[in-house]
């Protein structure tokens, strides 16, 4: 009963204040029915917890309520609407809801096929619509209602260029299965003529390094025994050239991931999301957050991008669509408006690990 509780309280908690000038309506997969059916007993592990609420954004929710908490306390005068959305069939009695109703803001991290309905109804309604998590371009072309909260992986390829624009630039990836972000490289280099060289993880890129010029190693798959088979290349390597050395971000949770290895080489990743312990703002969130619910948030559970998009994007409504002065825990936002479309997160951001932490590149 008690998981039952803590959830009837928080959605409780999003409807006040019930006056309102400004309408925010919450469209969340929140899984409700599950939770409630959930037997606490059942529950014994990590593994357990993410079974049952991994596709659930209540943590997202949690985060949120603080921020709407803080903005009332501020003087705020303004309605929270949440309503728990799982599939297209839900989705359509939800908009049908709000087919006469004024709503000033719709805050949508949908899955799959729902998001495109939500955008087409904020479309014809003009209504800003955000997308906290996607990073596809497409959702904001031609709709300039939709708010792009993630930077394309494009973003990325340009960031290194910007700061390396003489680099040896080495792609290592999978060349039977290319994924997104290989794509994204490979495109934006071949569009703006950046010489590059493609390295399949089968083999090791140390051959590829030049020793007169600054490199740059990205790596572009989740391969456990190629990431091995590299590590061990490098680490019996005396004479190898020096390389900044782009990783994904997946790495850091595979279990061949040694810090005590990779901290004596420049290793950098690009994150969507970073949240820096150390900072004040974090530790007062994480205060609220523990006092209130009771466990503890982070960037797995997506409690800190709740918290960061409804402050940053409650407090733009309220203030006439000005750019908040605000600063966000998860996320760094810098938006810019495409031609004929809607607006996108264009920061990229690269985190570095030195001291065995890792630190935004600033």
């Amino acid at each position: 009963m008690k998981k039952i509780l803590i959830f009837t309280i928080a959605i409780c908690l999003a409807a006040v204040p019930v006056m309102a000038q400004k309408n925010i309506l919450f469209l969340l997969p929140l899984e409700a029915d599950k939770a409630a059916q959930t037997d606490i007993e059942n529950i014994n592990s990590q593994q357990d917890i993410d079974n049952i609420f991994g596709k659930s954004l209540i943590h997202f929710w949690e985060g949120a309520q603080i921020a709407i908490s803080e903005l009332g306390d501020e003087g705020y005068d303004f309605h929270v609407i949440v309503r728990d959305v799982i599939d297209t069939n839900k989705l359509s009695t939800v908009l049908e809801e709000f087919e006469h109703q004024k709503v000033d803001l719709i805050v949508a991290p949908l899955y799959g096929k729902m998001f495109p309905t939500v955008a087409e109804f904020g479309h014809r309604h003009k209504i800003p619509v955000v997308n906290p998590f996607t990073t596809r371009h497409d959702i904001i072309e031609g709709n300039p209602y939709i708010y792009k909260a993630n930077p394309s992986l494009s973003a990325r390829a340009s960031y290194l260029y910007n700061q390396h624009p003489e680099a040896n630039f080495i792609l290592w990836l999978n060349d039977t299965r290319a994924s997104l972000d290989a794509e994204a490289y490979q495109t934006f280099f071949d569009e703006n003529n950046i010489a590059y060289h493609k390295v399949p993880d089968s083999i090791f890129f140390g051959t590829y390094l030049s020793p007169a010029r600054e490199n740059v190693v990205i790596a572009c798959f989740n391969n456990a025994q190629s990431f091995s088979n590299g590590m061990t290349k490098i680490l019996q390597s005396t004479k190898l050239p020096d390389f900044m050395w782009v990783i994904p971000e997946g790495w850091i949770l595979l279990d061949e991931f040694n810090i005590e290895n990779m901290n004596g080489l420049n290793v950098n990743y690009f994150a969507s999301y970073f949240a820096d312990d150390a900072n004040e703002h974090t530790q007062v969130f994480n205060y609220k957050y523990g006092e209130r619910f009771h466990c503890l948030p982070s960037i797995r559970n997506y409690a800190y991008q709740g918290y960061d998009i409804a402050k940053f994007f409650i407090s733009m409504i309220l203030n006439d669509y000005r750019t908040p002065n605000i600063e966000p825990i998860a996320y760094d936002f810098q938006f810019k408006r495409i031609d004929k479309g809607g607006f996108e997160n264009v920061k990229a951001r690269l985190i570095h690990l030195q001291n065995y932490e890792f630190k935004e590149v600033k």
